[in-house]
C-alpha cells in the first residue's frame, strides 16, 4: 500500500477488532475519514467500508487504539488496474491474442459459391481467381459490389450476382439467365367454355348459340356459347363471343389451437461480445445465460461482434378466432382477379378438443367464359 496516494479511488471493505471501537471511530472522524456501511458482528468487532486513499489515517488510528485492521474485499477499477500491472506477461500475450486475430480476421480464408442447374461453381471460382481474389486474399483488395458488375460483364450466362463478406468468408450467390420460353400460337374452337366451375347467373351473347342458363352448375371446361348461329337446317360456323358471370365458390380451412403463447419484452436487455475467426465464435463475454426466453439480435459488423438479448415474459392467451377468419379471407381476396365481385362471405368455426377447425367460403361472381382451344398441348415447348 505505498503507493495509496497514486490509486485513491479504489474502496477497501475492512475488518476492525478493538476493544475502544468508539475512540477507533472518533479518530477516524476527527481526521474527515468517510467511512460506510459499519456493521457490528459483535462487541469489538465490525466491518466497514472506506476508500483506499485514507487507508493510512486508518493504519494510524488502528496504532493509537490499539486495534487490528483486516482487509476483507477489494472493490473498483484501481484494484483491477493494479491486478493487470501485476500480471504484465496475460495482457501482453491477451493483446497479442487479439491483434493476431483482427490481422487474420482482415483476410478471406473460405470461398462459398452457389449457382443454379448449368453454370458449375467450378467456373465462378476460376473467375475469381482470375481476378486474383481466393483464399487469404486481403478483404480490402476487392470491392464486393464491383466484384458483381465484374462477373455479369465477363460471363454472359451470368444474369445476377449478389457477393458479400461474412466474417472471414466470401459469398457469391450466382444466377442463371433463362432463354426466353417459345410461345406457340394456338388455334381456337371457336366455342366458349368454362374456365372454372360456378353457377351460371347472367348471359350476353354477341354471336353463337348459348348452351346453358342461368341456375344451371358447370365444370370447368363446360361448353357454355357455341360457335353455331342460323335456324335448325341452316347452321353456319361462327366464332362464339359474350360473357358468362356465375356464382364461384373458394373456400379456406385452417387448424389452429385453442391458446396460442404470447411473447412479450419486458425492456431488460443483455449482451455478448465475440471474436469471429474461421466460423469458430471466441466470447469475452457471453449473456445468453441471463434469461430463459429471449429475443436475439445479430450485429456482425467490426471486429468485436455482438448478440443483443431482449429478455421476453411467455403468455398463454385464447387464440383470436375472429382474427384468423380475417386472415383466410385475405388470403382468398388476394388472389382473386380485381373484376371478382364478393357476394358472401360464410364462415364456420369447429370445436376440435385442444383445437379449432375454422372454415371459410367465399362467394363471387365473375366472368367464367373463355374461348376453347383445338388442341391440349402445354404452351410451352
Amino acid at each position: 500500500m505505498n503507493n495509496v496516494k497514486k490509486y485513491g479511488n479504489g474502496i477497501l471493505v475492512i475488518e476492525v477488532q478493538s476493544l475502544k471501537p468508539e475512540k477507533f471511530v472518533n479518530f477516524l472522524w476527527r481526521n474527515d475519514v468517510v467511512i460506510k456501511n459499519v456493521k457490528r458482528r459483535s462487541l469489538t468487532n465490525y466491518t466497514m467500508e472506506i476508500s483506499l486513499k485514507d487507508y493510512n489515517a486508518v493504519l494510524e488510528g488502528a496504532t493509537k487504539t490499539n486495534s487490528k485492521i483486516k482487509v476483507l474485499k477489494r472493490k473498483g477499477v484501481t484494484f483491477k488496474l493494479l491486478k493487470l500491472k501485476r500480471r504484465k506477461t496475460l495482457v501482453i500475450t491477451l493483446i497479442l491474442f487479439i491483434g493476431i486475430l483482427y490481422y487474420l480476421s482482415s483476410f478471406i480464408w473460405k470461398v462459398e459459391i452457389i449457382t443454379d442447374k448449368y453454370l458449375s461453381p467450378f467456373e465462378i471460382r476460376m473467375l475469381l481467381k482470375s481476378y486474383g481474389i481466393d483464399r487469404g486474399t486481403f478483404k480490402k483488395d476487392f470491392d464486393v459490389y464491383k466484384l458483381e458488375e465484374k462477373i455479369i460483364e465477363d460471363n454472359d450466362e451470368v444474369m445476377w450476382v449478389k457477393a458479400r463478406i461474412e466474417g472471414s468468408k466470401l459469398m457469391v450467390q450466382v444466377a442463371e439467365r433463362q432463354a426466353p420460353p417459345k410461345i406457340r400460337e394456338h388455334k381456337t374452337t371457336g366455342n366458349i367454355i368454362a374456365s372454372k366451375d360456378g353457377e351460371v347467373d347472367r348471359i350476353f351473347s354477341t354471336s353463337g348459340t348459348t348452351i346453358v342458363e342461368p341456375g344451371k352448375i358447370v365444370k370447368q371446361g363446360d361448353l357454355l356459347i357455341k360457335s353455331e348461329q342460323g335456324k335448325e337446317g341452316k347452321e353456319y360456323n361462327v366464332k362464339a363471343e359474350g360473357t358468362v358471370y356465375a356464382k364461384t365458390f373458394y373456400e379456406r380451412s385452417e387448424e389452429v389451437p385453442e391458446y396460442t403463447v404470447k411473447r412479450e419484452r419486458t425492456g431488460k436487455v443483455s449482451k455478448s461480445y465475440y471474436i469471429k475467426f474461421k466460423d469458430k465464435k471466441f466470447y469475452m463475454r457471453n449473456g445468453l445465460k441471463d434469461f430463459e426466453n429471449y429475443d436475439k439480435i445479430d450485429n456482425n459488423k467490426g471486429i468485436i461482434k455482438t448478440e443483443t438479448y431482449y429478455e421476453v415474459v411467455e403468455e398463454k392467451v385464447p387464440t383470436d378466432v375472429d382474427e384468423v377468419v380475417k386472415e383466410l379471407n385475405r388470403n382468398i381476396i388476394l388472389n382473386l382477379d380485381k373484376s371478382v365481385s364478393i357476394l358472401e362471405v360464410i364462415p364456420e368455426i369447429k370445436k376440435m378438443e385442444d383445437n379449432y377447425v375454422v372454415n371459410l367460403l367465399v362467394i363471387a361472381e365473375e366472368n367464367i367464359a373463355i374461348e376453347e382451344i383445338a388442341d391440349k398441348e402445354e404452351v410451352l415447348e
